[in-house]
């Protein structure tokens, strides 16, 4: 397993895998019409274009491209695994290279909005629950948890 940085060339792979688990995994949080409404903010030219201004990374097992996840200021984002490799340690690992960078760059905390499914992932790795949001993209709702992590603490 390797974690290295996002590069263009990794879009349509990205765009791929997440759209994939918005479809198999985010469909038990999210309506159809929600997953419909989410899916043009993860095209492969939208994903490069955010590459430029967020710390993105992803994992790669042998060829193949099984994780990724960002950094954009504070606010982790789109930490996304292949659906056949959950439960494997790569969210984990990627999360852990997300608040490794997101120290070195001084930051005291870190926050994100989680899917309700997602939630007792993130718990685990030592994110507190904050407020539940349930926002809404043009009328249609997504139930999202905010989530916050302490970086002073550290954790075995």
């Amino acid at each position: 397993m390797k974690i290295r940085q996002f590069v263009p060339e990794d879009a349509v792979s990205v765009s791929q895998l997440i759209i994939h688990n918005l479809q198999l995994v985010n469909i038990r949080d999210y309506s159809i019409e929600a997953i419909d409404a989410l899916m043009p903010f993860f095209t492969p030219d939208r994903i490069i274009d955010e590459s430029k201004y967020q710390y993105m990374i992803v994992c790669v097992i042998k060829n193949d491209l099984v994780g990724t996840a960002s950094l954009d200021n504070d606010r982790v984002r789109n930490v996304f695994v292949d659906v056949d490799q959950h439960m494997k340690g790569i969210g984990r690992v990627l999360m852990s290279d997300i608040e490794t960078f997101a120290r070195r760059k001084n930051k005291k905390s870190i926050y994100l909005h989680s899917s309700l499914l997602a939630e007792g992932f993130y718990r685990k790795l030592g994110y507190k629950h904050i407020e539940r949001i349930d926002r809404d993209l043009d009328g249609i709702p997504i139930p999202d948890i905010k989530m916050e992590k302490d970086l002073s603490v550290f954790e075995n």
